[in-house]
């Protein structure tokens, strides 16, 4: 440091004659080093279903196009499991295709698309980055988007990244097309299959899509339906203090709302599915990392992380395990969540450092669910419950340690038997982890959790009045009776017995 300089003075005197030159972005190297890239093996697939979900949508389908092989023929055969193996171990990926029958996009919604960083200004939505979209540059040099009555293409001129907006006929649904840099990118089969297929189910948990299908070509591997039962309202205890200690939330009203979700596969799944090395293989989505250390970077030409070394391909058991692939199965699976509303009320100071960091406000009211399994609906979910349903449906419901969700899961785990969705939480970039740099962010996300915390304690006032009136309805418990465990089991399915 130079002793007597003025600093202060000297950026000063460089403000006002200094030269002036605008700071420039090379867009390939930052969506290909920044944007593109991420940790969680299907990223492409949960940023565009999440935007599905923004929209309203109530169905997406995902649809794998592949180009036949020039070297294996197609079988002559007219066995569909021979044409279908052909097609997962011959065929390469042409593009993938994603639609949704959300909303249509606005005149906003385009020019969003068009501009890196501008996030959703909806205080009601999830994204607010306004980069989850270019992750599909990890697959496509030249992604496409249809909705509405009009289309936007994207292409590269050197390093510039151009848009041309096309006006084809009206489309019903919103679809995105990722046409794949180099067509040699293999079709997802073994452990890359069964992951996705995991990951779509898990998908269903909180957003609010009532179907996704994935089809490779024609064939429709999985359809996933969810429904859901009227919510009910549960009771808040008498002299409970619904207001976090910072007075930034208060929780109004909390409802408890039964849930199925049914899955109908085709049984090429059974044999994917044998594939893991061990119980609890498929147990969270972050134990396939290794495994699929996403397949959609494949599609992106060479990785700089030379240190990984490839999973070598296990070759598919199909013709020992699963005669007919194509013959389908289903199963259901039952769970509830619970959902609080949120009043939220903010200082100025609060407010305007949201509203920079985020370029939205707070929102003036949000949600916080919990998603769990009673043993009723554990027992009527594991009811002839076949060996694949019960790996889709793993990461659905928690045995042991839920996640965090803000729309989709994080790594934040929640040391519970229940998965938990905040979707006003303000996340990393890359919505893995929660915020807690930013001095005022770090304040809105610890006030949330404190109401989650709110709501969990509701929530589990709720199951023990629940029990109570299941024991005060037995004969004799009134009178002080002690229940032997057989008489207990019929009020108490809670609890399992030896």
């Amino acid at each position: 440091m130079v002793v007597g300089l003025d600093y202060d003075r000297l950026r000063a005197e460089a403000v006002d004659i200094g030269e002036d030159r605008a700071v420039t972005v090379n867009k390939r190297s930052l969506i290909d080093k920044q944007l593109s890239r991420y940790s969680r093996p299907w990223s492409t697939l949960r940023e565009l279903i999440q935007n599905a979900a923004d929209a309203a949508a109530s169905r997406v389908v995902v649809k794998i196009i592949t180009t036949p092989s020039l070297r294996v023929p197609t079988p002559q055969s007219d066995d569909p499991s021979a044409h279908l193996k052909h097609v997962l171990h011959n065929h390469t990926v042409n593009k993938w295709v994603i639609e949704n029958n959300g909303h249509a996009f606005r005149p906003e919604d385009w020019a969003r698309l068009q501009e890196i960083a501008s996030g959703n200004p909806d205080e009601d939505k999830i994204g607010a980055f306004g980069v989850g979209f270019y992750s599909v540059f990890s697959i496509s040099e030249t992604p496409s988007v249809f909705s509405g009555s009009d289309a936007l293409e994207f292409y590269w001129k050197d390093n510039d990244l151009r848009t041309k907006r096309l006006k084809p006929r009206q489309s019903t649904d919103t679809i995105f097309q990722l046409p794949t840099r180099d067509g040699t990118s293999s079709v997802p089969h073994g452990h890359e299959l069964f992951s996705l297929c995991q990951f779509l189910t898990s998908s269903m948990t909180f957003v609010g899509l009532q179907s996704i299908e994935l089809f490779i070509d024609d064939w429709r591997i999985l359809h996933l339906q969810k429904s859901t039962a009227d919510p009910l309202i549960l009771g808040i205890p008498g002299g409970l203090n619904k207001t976090t200690p910072g007075r930034i939330m208060r929780v109004s009203q909390i409802t408890q709302q039964g849930v199925q979700l049914e899955a109908e596969w085709m049984k090429v799944l059974d044999a994917t599915a044998s594939l893991q090395s061990g119980p609890g293989t498929f147990n969270s989505l972050e134990s396939t990392k290794k495994t699929v250390f996403s397949f959609f970077k494949r599609t992106a030409g060479p990785t700089s992380q030379g240190n990984v070394k490839p999973v070598p391909d296990v070759k598919s058991v199909t013709d020992q395990t699963v005669q007919d692939i194509v013959a389908t199965a289903r199963h259901k699976t039952f769970f509830h969540v619970n959902r609080a509303t949120v009043i939220t009320t903010v200082d100025r100071d609060l407010g305007t450092e949201f509203l920079r960091l985020r370029k939205k406000s707070p929102p003036k009211s949000t949600t916080i669910s919990f998603l769990a399994q009673s043993y009723d609906e554990s027992a009527g979910s594991s009811l002839n419950e076949p060996p694949v349903a019960s790996k889709l449906f793993k990461s659905v419901v928690p045995d042991r340690n839920g996640h965090v969700y803000i729309g989709f899961t994080t790594s934040q785990t929640t040391g519970l038997a229940a998965h938990l969705e905040i979707p006003a939480l303000v996340p990393t970039v890359e919505r893995e982890q929660l915020d807690l740099n930013s001095k005022h962010i770090k304040t809105w996300n610890i006030e949330l959790l404190r109401a989650a915390g709110l709501v969990a304690r509701i929530s589990w006032s709720a199951a023990t009045m629940e029990l109570q009136g299941r024991l005060s309805k037995y004969p004799g418990m009134n009178d002080g009776k002690v229940l032997a465990p057989e008489e207990l089991q019929a009020v108490l399915p809670a609890v399992k017995w030896k």
